[in-house]
């Protein structure tokens, strides 16, 4: 089982040793040996370089979601190519690493990058605008989606990311910031039916905070063992009492 994996070790896998193909430049890291090797044993070749402007395109539709504009476009083109290219060249090209690497920085330092990335944490944190249930109330619980986005934004270390949402209100001296951050467990969704008991809606708010935080930061479906030992996890009925 995939949620088996939680308990084993990472351990840094050897690089392999792959023949290099017919592309200049190519490859560049570790990461690409392991692509290339991915690539060969499928029986596939690495495309050829794009030409400048579909770089720029990709770089961005991946970094913030957003396409270039044609000033931007322009700018950039004229600093990736090479020496004496025209800025309008649609030739396949090598870029200028210090360019490249300009491009990428730039791109980091834009809001749309956490607004992009954030999507992602928010998914897994089942944020929602709405309740989610009956009657689908709107909440207002946008301040944590805000820091989360912020979050990505400062580039925030991960351990403080995960503190904070867990557990940020415990804080010595907490900020309104570190309170807010517990939002994280403020996103079940609430039952208003008529017929639902407080102390109800409260046990299946708290087993939905287990199981979204297990599957969350630990890789473990702890859900199945509200009721009964879990079928392949290693997380008995004993264990949730």
């Amino acid at each position: 089982m995939e949620s088996a994996l939680a308990f084993v070790a990472p351990k840094k896998p050897s690089v392999p040793a792959v023949a290099a193909p017919r592309v200049a430049g190519w490859p560049k890291n570790e990461i690409d040996q392991f692509l290339l090797q991915a690539q060969q044993q499928r029986q596939l070749l690495p495309s050829t370089h794009a030409d400048v402007y579909t770089f720029i395109r990709r770089v961005y539709l991946d970094l913030i979601g957003l396409p270039p504009t044609v000033k931007e476009a322009d700018a950039w083109a004229a600093r990736l190519l090479p020496p004496g290219s025209a800025a309008d060249s649609t030739v396949a090209i090598v870029v200028d690493d210090a360019a490249w690497q300009a491009l990428v920085d730039a791109l980091l330092t834009r809001p749309e990058y956490g607004e992009r990335w954030a999507r992602r944490w928010l998914d897994l944190a089942r944020y929602a605008d709405t309740n989610g249930y009956e009657k689908d109330r709107e909440r207002l619980i946008g301040a944590y989606r805000e820091w989360v986005i912020n979050s990505l934004n400062d580039d925030m270390p991960f351990d403080q990311f995960t503190i904070e949402q867990l557990a940020g209100d415990m804080l010595p001296d907490a900020t309104q910031s570190q309170r807010i951050a517990t939002g994280f467990h403020r996103n079940t969704m609430p039952n208003e039916e008529g017929g639902i008991g407080p102390l109800e809606l409260r046990f299946h708010a708290m087993t939905d905070r287990v199981a979204t935080t297990g599957t969350t930061w630990l890789g473990l479906t702890t859900g199945c063992a509200q009721c009964h030992t879990h079928k392949y996890d290693p997380i008995t009925h004993r264990c949730q009492r």
